[in-house]
């Protein structure tokens, strides 16, 4: 209370007091902001990151690139992958059917074993089956000119608009396109790097941007909020003492 009250007369006797106060302040939201921005980046990038892969080879070749994926260190698991949409009343979803290893291995999920599933995040299962709709919904689509039945269920577990579903090793065997899930996100562009050379492109460059995006944001954190931060403290302290002094 002593210090609290001496800080008030200080406040009120001098300017430089109540301007080094205000320095203060502001020294601490910056250094809030880049405390706040590191711990956000270091969250992001630790969390798994999926590229869609493309190969220009395909048999025995791509099988052989697909083990050496699946060996590689962080990866959390790779599988081939189909895209196709469904369109049922007017309403389509896009389909991503994957392994059930992937399905498993990523997201927790577990297929029942009866008929066909589809797993939607919350934002894919409003749209295609309705708001108010019971999980799973049971609708029969078409693929094409096929008729697909099945159960759609919603996943929190999934990104909100995404959907998925288990493929086999006769439905996915012709597919040059991959699915791989890394166990963290690359900011350096070695993970591009090591998948060039064992002949992948990422087709889901966004990743990459988005990645660099949070690193330079990062680094802007730090190049000028932390000077700002330490000069708005430094100033603060040198403005308090000769405040201070003028008080008596």
């Amino acid at each position: 209370m002593n210090r609290l009250k001496e800080l008030l007369r200080l406040r009120k006797r001098s300017d430089k007091v109540k301007a080094a106060l205000l320095l203060f302040l502001l020294g601490t939201l910056l250094g809030a902001d880049v405390v706040s921005g590191t711990a956000d980046f270091f969250i992001e990038t630790s969390k798994p990151v999926e590229y869609v892969l493309t190969s220009g080879a395909g048999g025995a070749v791509l099988e052989g690139r697909l083990q050496s994926l699946r060996q590689r260190e962080g990866v959390i698991c790779a599988s081939r992958q189909r895209e196709y949409v469904l369109t049922c009343g007017g309403r389509s979803l896009d389909v991503i059917e994957i392994s059930p290893e992937y399905i498993s291995t990523c997201f927790g999920l577990t297929s029942s074993g009866s008929g066909r599933e589809f797993f939607l995040g919350r934002e894919a299962f409003i749209s295609f089956c309705g708001a108010g709709t019971a999980s799973p919904a049971r609708l029969t689509c078409l693929d094409g000119e096929e008729s697909v039945g099945g159960a759609f269920s919603m996943c929190v577990e999934l990104p909100g608009a995404a959907a998925i579903t288990k493929g086999t090793s006769m439905t996915l065997g012709d597919s040059q396109t991959l699915r791989v899930m890394m166990d963290g996100s690359d900011v350096s562009g070695l993970d591009e790097t090591w998948l060039g050379e064992l002949g992948f492109s990422i087709e889901n460059r966004e990743v990459l941007t988005e990645a660099a995006h949070r690193l330079e944001l990062l680094l802007a954190r730090l190049r000028y909020g932390g000077p700002a931060c330490l000069l708005a403290l430094a100033l603060g302290v040198q403005l308090f003492a000769a405040g201070r002094r003028e008080a008596g």
